[in-house]
């Protein structure tokens, strides 16, 4: 049996007056079918400068923010709210703030002392829901450092005591809005962790009890102390360094 013909491939090798660059040249499309008017390039140029100005403007409003930056979103405003461009956050760099969370004191009927956090890593899984509970510790801080909204931060408290003591079936509920700062570059340099106890502090919100009537009542009433700075600064008013409870900081 004979072995099977071995064909030699087809080798192209083109004349010596021909270009093979000339193919490739002519499949694609010629420059000037593509060219857009001047008039053309230019409108679509500050079309999107402006799309750009738009995205920035929404989180560079955020306050604290300068009066050209309210301006400028103002004027942007009806095209980032039609575009859904409105991240609502600011830019978080490069000065994120501090973290809270709240912390309660439940007491039973019995005498028992049931005690806790929101939001709490272990407790509240998975992250979105982490993540709604830090949003609840968040509007409570946003209305404790404005004098103004005292009336609202004290509808929010009762409104948290009123759920931990029917989930709980506690008679009364003490609430604390605690804050985590954030280190200073010389903190983490020399070395300090991130639950130390100076990173800490408190203002109590207030002690409410259910059996005062249908509703938790206030028995006990805000404290107001000094003002304490934190080690960055910021307002936080009626609070209280601690060493104590500093397991489980917030992340």
């Amino acid at each position: 049996m004979k072995p099977p013909a071995v064909i030699a491939p087809h080798v192209f090798e083109p004349s010596p007056d021909e270009d093979p660059t000339d193919q490739i040249d002519d499949a694609l499309p010629s420059s000037d079918s593509i060219t857009w008017p001047r008039w053309v390039r230019g409108f679509v140029s500050v079309v999107l400068v402006l799309h750009l100005v738009a995205i920035v403007s929404a989180p560079w409003a955020m306050q604290p923010s300068s009066v050209l930056a309210q301006r400028v979103f103002s004027f942007f405003q009806p095209y980032v709210a039609l575009a859904f461009l409105n991240p609502g956050s600011p830019f978080c760099a490069p000065e994120p703030g501090p973290s809270h969370v709240i912390r309660y004191e439940l007491q039973l009927d019995d005498g028992k002392l049931i005690t806790g956090q929101f939001p709490d890593a272990q407790a509240h899984s998975p992250r979105l829901l982490y993540h709604r509970h830090f949003m609840l510790s968040e509007t409570a801080n946003r209305l404790a450092v404005d004098p103004a909204q005292q009336p609202a931060l004290d509808e929010l408290s009762r409104s948290f005591a009123e759920h931990l003591m029917t989930q709980y079936s506690a008679s009364r509920a003490t609430l604390y809005l605690r804050r985590h700062y954030i280190q200073t570059p010389e903190q983490v340099a020399a070395g300090m962790p991130l639950d130390a106890p100076e990173l800490f502090a408190e203002r109590p919100l207030g002690t409410f009890d259910s059996k005062v009537s249908g509703r938790a009542q206030v028995v006990r009433p805000l404290a107001q102390t000094t003002t304490d700075a934190g080690p960055e600064g910021s307002r936080h008013t009626a609070t209280q360094r601690t060493a104590t409870n500093t397991q489980g900081a917030i992340r």
